[in-house]
């Protein structure tokens, strides 16, 4: 008897792995990488799905990749971009240009590179 059971949950644990792995597989959206030259930096950005863009910016010790989860929700029906501000992530990490105005400008400059402008 404790054979069987030790099959039957066995099995059960497989079958419930399968299916979590091909939902998993199924619902995938592809994110991209890609690099901006803005202003003489390189910025890199996550790109994701196609129609109305919307832009995606992280906060301070953070990078674009915190944005993925979200970023396969809305690729559904939006063209998502996530930037890695200057000095995160793999973007370039210049000595200086870290207050609001220059990473606002940063991203001035990014948004019509990456389509986000009509």
């Amino acid at each position: 008897m404790k054979t069987v059971i030790r099959v039957l949950c066995g099995s059960l644990m497989a079958l419930g792995l399968l299916l979590i792995v091909n939902n998993g597989v199924c619902g995938q959206v592809r994110i991209q990488d890609g690099f901006a030259n803005v202003a003489g930096l390189r910025l890199h950005y996550l790109v994701a799905g196609k129609g109305d863009p919307v832009l995606l910016l992280h906060g301070y010790a953070e990078n674009s990749h915190m944005w993925r989860p979200l970023m396969a929700q809305l690729a559904k029906s939006h063209t998502v971009i996530a930037p890695d501000l200057r000095g995160f992530g793999q973007s370039s990490k210049p000595t200086t240009g870290y207050d609001k105005k220059t990473m606002d400008q940063d991203i001035h400059v990014f948004g019509p590179i990456a389509r986000l402008s009509p």
